[in-house]
C-alpha cells in the first residue's frame, strides 16, 4: 500500500501528491483566519506599522520618506524600513478599493500576501530538498517540521511586516547556489535575491555573508566550472546593490550613514566584493589549485571586509550601546525578539527548549546528511550546514534569528525522517517503523514545543492577564476613540501603534529603536514618580493620556515600579489631574482616555 502511494511518476507522482496536499492544506488552515482581518485584527505592532506606512505611502507621502509623522519623538518619528515590502500592499489596495472599499482591500491584501509568501517558501524549500538530494518522503517530513516551527508565524495572514519576505528571498538565493547546472542565471538571481534581502532588513546580512560565501567555497572546490557563474554574482552585487541603494528608502543622501539599515558600509562592501568576484571568476584560470584560489579568495573578503569597516566603523559597535538604563529595563528586555539565549533561558525555559531543542537535532541530523552525501552532494549539503550554524548563532544572539535557523533546520531533519520511512519500507517489520517513528518524533518542532509546555510552562495570573492584555489592542476598543476631535495622546508603548493605527490622532510613543529618546521621555511619565507626571505631560504637549488596566506592558511596569504613576493607575488610584473624556471610569481590558489638566 505504501509502495503504491509513493511510487507513481508525474507531477503528483512519486509521493509528490503529499507534498502538494501538505502545501494546500497549510494554506487552507491559516485561510480560517481571514474573519480576523475583517474584523481589523492584526498579529502584531510591526504588522500595524507596515499597514500605515502602506496607508502613507497612498496618501501622497513619499516613497523616499517612511518616517511617521505622527509619531511625536525628538527624532521626529523616525523609521528604517524599506519600501520594498509596500509594493504589493499598496498596489493591491490601490487597485481594488474603487471596487471594494478600502477596508475589504486592506483585510485581502494583508491576508494574502503573507500567504502567497508561504506559497512560494514551501516550493522553494521543496526544490532545494530535491537539489540536495532529499527524498519525496524527506521532504514530506521537512514540510511537516516547518510548520512546527518558529519560522511558520512569519506567514500568518496578517503578518506583514518584512520577515517573511527577507525568508523567501534568503531561500531563493540558496535554491539558485545550489542549482546543478552552475549556470550564469543562477548567479544572477543569487545577486537579486541577497542584495533585495539587505535592503530589506540588515538582520538579512549573516546569511547574505553566508550565501556569498559558500559561492566563493563552490569556486574554490570547482575552479573554472565557476567561473562564469561567479563573474556573473560578481556584476550582478555591484548592479543591484545600487539600485536598491539609490530607488528603496531613503534614496541617497546623508541618511544612508547607518548601520541598522542598508547603508553606505553595505553599499560599498556589496560594490567592492562584487568587483573581486567579477575579477575572480574572469581570470580563475590563472587560480590552476585550490590553495591559490582559497588564498586569493580569502584575500578579496578580508579586503572586503576593510571597506565595509572603513566606510562606517561604528558598525562594529554594540548596536544598544546608546540605550539608557530605564528603557533597557522598561522596553528592551521585554521584546522578545531581542532576547539573548542567556535571557531566554532565565525567562522562558520552554520556548528555549522549542527552539534550541529542535535546532540541536536538526543540526546533528544535518551533519548526518553532509557524512552520508554522495560527493557531487557533498559541497550543497556543506552549504545547508554554514547556513544553519549562522542562523544559529545570530539566534543565540537574538531571538529573532529564529525566523531563519529553523528555516534552515528542517531540511537536515526532514532528509533524516525521510531516510528512515525509506528503510522502513525497503526492510519492513516493526524495529523499522519504530525507529522511524521515534526519530520522526525527536525531530519534531512539535514534539519539542509539547514537551517545553509540559516541562516548563509558567501558570497564567489570576485574573486571566493575558486575555485582558489582548484584549486591550482589540479594534472595537478604539471604534469610541476614533471619533474624538483631534488629540495628541501619550499611552503606554503597546497602545501607541494601534492609536495611530485606528485613529487619526497623534501619539508620542513607539516600539522602534530610532525613537529611543521618545521612548524613554514616554516611560518616565509611566514609572516616574506620580506627582512629576503631570509637568512631563504637559512638557511633551500631551493633550490627553490613554491607559488599558491588564496591559502586560504596564503590568511590569508597576511590578518593577511599585511607586510609579502606573502602578497607581493599576489600582484605580487615579489623580486628580487627570478627567475621562467619557466619564467613566477605568476598567480592565478597555481603553479609557483621559484629558490632562494643565496646572
Amino acid at each position: 500500500m505504501v509502495s503504491s502511494l509513493f511510487g507513481r511518476s508525474g507531477p503528483f507522482g512519486d509521493g509528490k501528491w503529499a507534498l502538494w496536499a501538505s502545501g494546500l492544506l497549510a494554506i487552507g488552515v491559516l485561510s480560517q483566519s481571514f474573519s480576523d482581518l475583517f474584523a481589523g485584527v492584526l498579529p502584531g505592532l510591526d504588522d500595524m506599522m507596515r499597514l500605515q506606512q502602506v496607508r502613507d505611502l497612498l496618501a501622497g507621502q513619499s516613497w523616499f520618506n517612511v518616517d511617521q509623522s505622527r509619531l511625536l519623538t525628538p527624532e521626529a518619528g523616525e523609521m528604517h524600513w524599506s519600501r520594498l515590502p509596500d509594493m504589493f500592499l499598496a498596489g493591491f489596495i490601490w487597485l481594488t478599493a474603487p471596487l471594494i472599499g478600502q477596508g475589504a482591500a486592506e483585510a485581502l491584501a494583508v491576508g494574502i500576501w503573507p500567504l502567497a509568501l508561504l506559497a512560494t517558501t514551501l516550493i522553494l524549500l521543496c526544490m532545494i530538498m530535491q537539489r540536495l538530494g532529499v527524498g519525496t518522503m524527506g521532504q514530506v517530513c521537512g514540510l511537516f517540521f516547518f510548520f512546527g516551527s518558529a519560522a511558520f508565524y512569519n506567514f500568518w495572514p496578517g503578518r506583514i511586516d518584512h520577515h517573511g519576505l527577507v525568508v523567501v528571498l534568503i531561500l531563493g538565493g540558496f535554491s539558485a547556489i545550489v542549482s546543478k547546472q552552475m549556470s550564469p542565471r543562477s548567479g544572477f538571481i543569487l545577486g537579486l535575491c541577497v542584495t533585495a534581502a539587505l535592503s530589506i532588513a540588515v538582520e538579512a546580512l549573516p546569511y547574505v555573508v553566508g550565501l556569498i560565501a559558500i559561492a566563493g567555497l563552490f569556486w574554490v572546490v570547482r575552479g573554472h566550472l565557476e567561473g562564469v557563474r561567479l563573474a556573473v554574482l560578481g556584476l550582478s552585487l555591484m548592479a543591484f546593490s545600487t539600485v536598491f541603494y539609490g530607488l528603496d528608502a531613503p534614496g541617497f543622501g546623508p541618511r544612508r550613514m547607518v548601520c541598522d539599515a542598508y547603508g553606505h558600509s553595505h553599499w560599498a562592501a556589496l560594490g567592492c566584493g562584487g568587483l573581486f568576484l567579477t575579477l575572480l571568476g574572469v581570470f580563475c584560470g590563472w587560480l590552476d589549485s585550490w590553495p591559490k584560489r582559497l588564498i586569493t579568495g580569502a584575500g578579496a573578503a578580508a579586503l572586503t571586509l576593510a571597506v565595509f569597516i572603513a566606510v562606517n566603523p561604528a558598525c562594529f559597535g554594540d548596536p544598544y550601546a546608546a540605550v539608557p538604563d530605564s528603557v533597557r529595563v522598561s522596553w528592551l528586555n521585554a521584546v522578545a525578539e531581542a532576547q539573548t539565549l542567556p535571557q531566554l533561558l532565565e525567562s522562558e525555559m520552554d520556548r528555549a527548549l522549542w527552539v534550541y531543542g529542535f535546532l540541536t537535532m536538526a543540526s546533528l541530523a544535518t551533519v548526518w546528511m553532509i557524512a552520508q552525501a554522495k560527493p557531487e552532494q557533498r559541497l550543497s549539503r556543506i552549504g545547508c550546514l554554514l547556513l544553519l550554524v549562522l542562523a544559529t548563532l545570530a539566534t543565540m544572539w537574538q531571538l529573532r534569528g529564529q525566523s531563519f535557523s529553523h528555516v534552515f533546520a528542517v531540511i537536515g531533519a526532514g532528509w533524516f525522517a525521510g531516510v528512515l520511512f525509506d528503510n522502513w519500507r525497503a526492510r519492513g517489520g516493526v524495529m523499522a517503523v519504530l525507529g522511524f517513528a521515534i526519530m520522526a518524533v525527536a525531530l519534531s518542532p512539535f514534539a519539542w514545543r509539547a514537551a517545553g509546555d509540559a516541562l516548563f510552562a509558567v501558570e497564567p495570573e489570576p485574573g486571566q492577564a493575558e486575555s485582558l492584555s489582548t484584549n486591550c489592542v482589540q479594534p472595537e476598543n478604539y471604534e469610541t476613540v476614533a471619533a474624538m476631535p483631534a488629540m495628541r495622546v501619550h499611552s503606554p508603548i503597546d497602545l501607541g501603534i494601534p492609536i495611530l493605527l485606528r485613529t487619526p490622532h497623534e501619539i508620542f510613543v513607539g516600539p522602534y529603536h530610532r525613537n529611543v529618546l521618545g521612548i524613554e521621555r514616554a516611560n518616565l511619565v509611566l514609572i516616574g514618580d506620580p506627582e512629576q507626571a503631570q509637568q512631563r505631560l504637559v512638557e511633551m504637549g500631551a493633550t490627553h493620556l490613554a491607559y488599558c488596566r491588564g496591559l502586560g506592558e504596564t503590568n511590569r511596569y508597576g511590578k518593577i515600579w511599585p511607586d510609579g504613576l502606573a502602578a497607581r493607575l493599576n489600582r484605580d488610584d487615579f489623580p486628580d489631574w487627570l478627567e475621562p473624556v467619557d466619564g467613566l471610569t477605568e476598567t480592565e481590558g478597555v481603553v479609557r482616555i483621559y484629558r490632562v489638566k494643565a496646572r
